[in-house]
């Protein structure tokens, strides 16, 4: 009885010294696993991304020892792999598909399949152990969701705004001088009642004006107003299309596209404000330049700041550490490594336009500062480059600002800066 209960009990210590690695690569309906141990592949199959083929990976986890668990993020098809990972609170390497196919582009460019995907994955851990994901927690994770849907109404606004503008250039173009600033709801409803000069002129004065009574802050005056501009622009109109033309359904269909877009970044905006730590916002705000919408994108991007230890793991998060070449004894800095999102990216080179046009309004900061000397040094130096050198100077700041809970002051950054040259 003594010796098999040692016999189980060396069987698990070998156990602890086996290195187990499994490799999945991601796709729509199903997963390629691959299993190494001590480097060597032992096994390796599909799963479907549902409960039963989570369940089936998750019974294969459960026959090693800590085992390490490696997959690219895909987008929304690891998501699921991701959920069910978290919910058993298992750690795993999420990895960066651009960095993925950098790190493994020796195996790579002689054949690329689902089930060598999971292979090159698993040996890449296996040999050059990748750090492990970070689970944000579900407020933070929340955040990301809605910055991620107020990125594509977003876009889907600007989509739709030039399809609106190319449709009203056949069905009523003057229309676009009714107001001075031809957006917003009130705009969009007015064309949206009337995308054709004729149906203007077919309209009695008084039901124009009703319509009009009815929009956000429009009084009697102001609709009557804005009514005889209408008329006067209906009579002027040389329309290309006639009123019952497919181009008016398809004006339609883009205000209508730019009204639920709207709702989309106000609504996410909203959850946005709800779900931020008050105080990380504050910080933030307190930038020259950087408005509370930009704050919520950044710290949604980003999530908890203080999970870093020093300012060089956030750059490395965002992506804008440069990415370096070793061959030989050559060791080239080229350009940023893009490990991180590109949605971050995007929204932090917001801020430093936002944070220039700051200081020309006269709210300087360090980073406008710092913008404008990188720009000096070079005649050739792009505003491109100039700004990712001051995305690098701002994630400093923030990391700083947050880690210490202070406010920006500019004196104090000068200060600083002066310390450090």
């Amino acid at each position: 009885m003594e010796a098999a209960h040692l016999q189980v009990k060396r069987r698990f210590i070998l156990m602890d010294l086996l290195k187990t690695v499994f490799g999945i690569d991601v796709s729509s309906r199903k997963s390629n696993v691959c299993i190494m141990v001590n480097g060597q592949k032992v096994d390796d199959y599909a799963i479907s991304n549902d409960m039963v083929g989570f369940n089936q990976l998750l019974d294969d986890l459960k026959q090693f020892t800590k085992p390490q668990i490696i997959f690219e993020a895909t987008g929304v098809y690891s998501r699921r792999l991701q959920a069910f990972l978290d919910m058993h609170e298992l750690r795993y390497v999420m990895m960066n598909p651009l960095e993925a196919k950098r790190k493994t582009k020796d195996d790579l460019h002689q054949n690329k399949t689902d089930k060598l995907d999971a292979l090159y994955l698993a040996k890449l851990q296996s040999e050059h152990p990748q750090r492990l994901a970070y689970v944000q927690s579900k407020e933070y994770q929340e955040l990301m969701a809605n910055n991620r849907i107020y990125e594509q109404a977003s876009h889907d606004l600007i989509t739709n705004r030039n399809r609106l503008h190319k449709a009203i250039q056949l069905t009523f173009p003057e229309i676009e001088h009714l107001m001075v600033n031809p957006r917003g709801k009130n705009y969009w409803s007015i064309v949206l009642r009337f995308p054709h000069p004729d149906i203007v002129l077919e309209t009695k004065e008084a039901d124009i004006i009703d319509f009009l009574k009815g929009l956000s802050g429009i009084g009697k005056k102001r609709a009557n107003d804005i009514m005889q501009s209408l008329i006067r622009l209906a009579k002027v109109a040389c329309p290309a299309v006639k009123k019952d033309s497919a181009h008016i359904r398809g004006l339609e269909m883009a205000i209508n596209n730019i009204l639920s877009a709207e709702e989309a970044c106000q609504t996410a905006l909203k959850e946005m404000t709800k779900l931020a730590p008050k105080r990380d916002l504050e910080i933030l705000t307190s930038i020259p330049g950087i408005g509370e919408n930009t704050a919520l994108r950044i710290i949604s991007e980003l999530g908890d700041i203080r999970r870093f230890n020093n300012p060089s793991q956030l750059n490395a998060f965002v992506g804008v550490d440069p990415q370096v070449y070793e061959s030989g004894n050559l060791t080239a800095h080229l350009s940023i490594s893009k490990r991180g999102t590109a949605i971050g990216r995007k929204v932090l080179y917001l801020a430093i336009n936002q944070i220039q046009s700051a200081k020309k309004a006269g709210n300087p900061s360090h980073i406008a500062d710092y913008y404008e000397k990188r720009k000096r040094s070079s005649e050739t130096a792009s505003h491109k480059k100039a700004a990712i050198a001051s995305i690098h100077k701002l994630l400093r700041t923030i990391f700083a600002l947050i880690k210490n809970d202070q406010l920006y002051s500019y004196d104090v950054a000068k200060h600083n800066q002066r310390l450090l040259s």
